[in-house]
């Protein structure tokens, strides 16, 4: 394997300048002679080790994503918008994948502060099972010891820089919408019990509701897990109902598009008989028969957003107080229409 040391060599200068010319040091050097230390690495076909430079410098241009799944569309435009900021920037981004399991992320955490990445990104809500909270906040304690910024792309219990939607507006601004068209019963799918998202939507189905006197129903809150199959199952329970509501609001775009499809097959027409809509906006949601009406919380942006205010802390042009909001836009498409009759 071809060296520093042969570069130096062939090239007919000192080790140092080699350094100097192939890491863009400011130490002057003439045009010449760094224009010989580029022939001589070229031509021995040498490429610098990052590892080696990180050892030096503490800088590993690395960033480490740890997300629920990146197979999950909410997660993969995250990850598509944080890749495409971090390239720019010159940084590498290692994907990890959680399955949303406590154990797995806390794995992840540690395993990356021992490659001594340049920062963590936690993305989407946060767990909510304390011994979980408590393990996860020491461990990046340690990582924000040796200089590693930590920011999280939705809330979580432990502290930190927050990049994020108001997920309970966005949730109110779904139900204010339907209720505006003249729908009155609503039905909510509601997401997993342990992901700090849940209750922050659920939160702004009921400020909706009751803005506008309308009683809350606990018979038309389903539970569900941010899964298609979850919904699905949702629909076949929003059809044993006396009376069925007028329009579903589901937590995600994902359930959403569970429901649509479980309901059609059960002979509803959408929005005709009934009216579904969702949250996040995405791809899928344009594609959908009928199209999706939804909330777009601008997962690209977030995940741009999120490595932008990342660097900026690895540099202290931040604290660890800070917090962005994500503007959610309202996107109508088919799915929606005021109430039959």
């Amino acid at each position: 394997m071809t060296t520093i040391i042969d570069v130096a060599k062939a090239a007919g200068v000192s080790i140092s300048t080699v350094s100097r010319v192939l890491n863009k040091s400011q130490h002057p050097v003439s045009q010449e002679t760094r224009q010989k230390v580029l022939d001589a690495a070229a031509t021995l076909y040498y490429s610098p080790s990052a590892l080696a430079r990180a050892l030096i410098t503490q800088d590993t241009h690395i960033i480490g994503i740890i997300v629920g799944d990146n197979q999950d569309p909410f997660f993969a435009a995250i990850v598509r918008g944080a890749e495409d900021v971090a390239r720019a920037l010159g940084f590498l981004v290692i994907v990890c994948n959680s399955d949303r399991q406590p154990d797995i992320i806390l794995q992840y955490i540690q395993t990356l502060n021992e490659y001594r990445v340049d920062g963590i990104l936690l993305a989407g809500g946060g767990l909510t099972d304390l011994d979980y909270v408590d393990k996860a906040t020491r461990l990046l304690s340690m990582a924000r010891r040796r200089n590693c910024a930590i920011l999280s792309l939705g809330k979580q219990l432990h502290p930190g820089v927050l990049v994020s939607n108001d997920e309970t507006l966005a949730a109110a601004d779904a139900a204010r919408y339907l209720i505006q068209l003249g729908h009155r019963r609503i039905c909510y799918i509601s997401g997993s019990d342990n992901i700090t998202t849940t209750p922050l939507r659920l939160k702004g189905y009921c400020q909706a509701l009751e803005e506008h006197d309308i009683p809350f129903n606990p018979d038309l809150v389903m539970a569900g897990d941010y899964t298609l199959q979850s919904a699905q199952a949702a629909a076949r329970l929003i059809l044993k109902l006396d009376q069925l509501p007028t329009a579903v609001l589901a937590s995600t775009d994902q359930m959403a598009i569970g429901c649509l499809v479980a309901l059609k097959s059960a002979g509803l027409s959408i929005p005709g008989d009934i009216s579904i809509m969702g949250i996040n906006n995405i791809e899928a949601a344009s594609c959908s028969d009928p199209p999706l009406t939804t909330i777009s919380l601008n997962m690209y942006e977030m995940g741009a957003c999120g490595i932008k205010n990342l660097v900026k802390l690895r540099h202290g042009e931040i604290d660890n107080d800070f917090h962005y909001t994500i503007k959610h836009e309202l996107i109508v498409r088919d799915s929606v229409a005021p109430p039959s009759g």
